[in-house]
């Protein structure tokens, strides 16, 4: 299940979603959805210019120079591992869909197929950093130092505070995701529409699913934990806990890492070119956040939180691909 990006509806910036590229795209924009759109665009350009403000009248350091570190042992195999089971997941369950009359083309084969190659790339990820990660699985979540390490001899689980520091840098990042991407996305649908005026924008097969009113309740419940649970659990262990992580050790250089494996994340959304160039974006905030924090909760929490709004103004209001 790939991360939804929301058409944009900041009335402050209607000459750019007014033009209705994508028939799918029916926020509309008036409304309490385009009022709200607006506190959040106000409240990400603050959230950019006072961090922006503070960086460059305090040290102009790197803000990723006291970035706690995470001693692993992630090397290729690993990363190949949890691709391969991911692939092989398809496969079994496509199988499985086919043996008991199912179509994996239909909405519910799609479903089925992409929770499970999810939950399967979870457990090989967890399986990965409880044998690579110093801390195990729970330093692998939650980047919780154990009290008694040879990398952090002495010191506390969580120094003070730091879980309210890092909420608020979710919430910020969030924002700023949130208000970013849409525009992004429509300056993207804009270039693609100028330069291949007949190229046909595809709406987004959660959006499509949950539009068929043939679909039961049930299985549109399953679309949103997919969406809003399983898939951004399932994307971040794999982008960022372990791609990212590995090339830190490649490259040796986090900033480097974290552009190489938000530009892998978005390319994997090829269904939808249209998305990439914001996907990159989203990318990079919760490769920020997973640097930044050193625990995976915070671009879980992250990505959870774009898709759910994108879910919720689609549900509301009608829009979304």
């Amino acid at each position: 299940m790939s991360p939804l990006v929301a058409s944009s509806t900041l009335s402050l910036f209607a000459w750019l979603a007014a033009v209705d590229f994508d028939p799918s795209d029916h926020t509309g924009g008036a409304g309490p959805l385009s009022t709200i759109d607006d506190i959040l665009f106000v409240g990400a350009v603050t959230i950019l210019v006072l961090t922006s403000g503070r960086w460059l009248v305090r040290s102009r350091q790197d803000p990723l120079i006291s970035a706690p570190e995470r001693p692993n042992t992630v090397r290729e195999d690993a990363v190949a591992l949890a691709v391969a089971a991911y692939f092989l997941a398809v496969m079994v369950v496509s199988g499985m869909v086919r043996l008991m009359g199912g179509s994996v083309d239909s909405a519910l084969g799609g479903l089925v197929i992409g929770n499970g190659a999810h939950l399967a790339g979870i457990g090989v990820c967890v399986y990965v950093a409880a044998t690579r990660f110093d801390g195990g699985a729970v330093g692998f979540c939650c980047g919780r130092r154990p009290t008694q390490s040879a990398y952090w001899p002495t010191q506390s689980v969580c120094q003070a505070g730091e879980p309210l520091r890092w909420a608020a840098l979710a919430v910020g990042l969030s924002v700023v995701a949130i208000v970013m991407c849409p525009l992004i996305r429509a300056a993207t649908v804009s270039g693609i529409v100028f330069f291949v005026p007949g190229y046909e924008l595809q709406p987004h097969p959660t959006i499509v699913a949950l539009h068929d009113p043939s679909q039961p309740m049930v299985v549109k419940v399953a679309f949103w934990a997919g969406a809003v649970l399983i898939a951004p659990v399932a994307e971040e262990f794999f982008f960022r806990g372990l791609l990212q992580t590995f090339l830190v050790t490649l490259f040796r250089s986090r900033w480097a890492a974290i552009v190489v494996a938000s530009i892998l994340f978005a390319l994997v959304h090829y269904g939808q070119p249209s998305v990439i160039p914001a996907l990159t974006v989203l990318g990079i905030l919760m490769g920020f956040a997973y640097e930044k924090t050193g625990s995976l909760i915070w671009p879980v929490a992250i990505h959870a939180a774009f898709n759910l709004k994108t879910l919720v103004w689609d549900a509301i209001g009608g829009g979304a691909i």
